[in-house]
């Protein structure tokens, strides 16, 4: 029995035993998806001090593409993230505008 989408998604890239392409692919995908379990699945990622750095770039750019086509920008839910991730999310949200 195939796993719904975005759960299926979302179950990979939150899956630390996963190869590091499946879960990029995953954080990849999921920006086509929207919800507030997709938000959080990304920002539990890009809030991991200890996340993959390729895994992390991709779920800061789907974070940044939902943020700007669904709910804008929340600073306080940027302030929360990695530094790194942040200012990745925050570059796809400028060049949304």
């Amino acid at each position: 029995m195939a796993v719904p989408q975005p759960a299926g998604l979302i179950s990979v890239l939150l899956d630390r035993t996963a190869r590091i392409d499946e879960r990029d692919d995953a954080a990849m995908d999921l920006e086509a998806y929207a919800g507030e379990h997709v938000v959080q699945a990304l920002i539990d990622v890009v809030s991991s001090p200890v996340e993959d750095e390729l895994v992390l770039a991709s779920a800061a750019e789907s974070l940044g593409r939902i943020l700007a086509r669904d709910s804008g920008c929340p600073e306080e839910l940027l302030v929360s993230l990695r530094p790194d991730a942040r200012r990745i999310a925050e570059e796809v949200l400028r060049a949304s505008r």
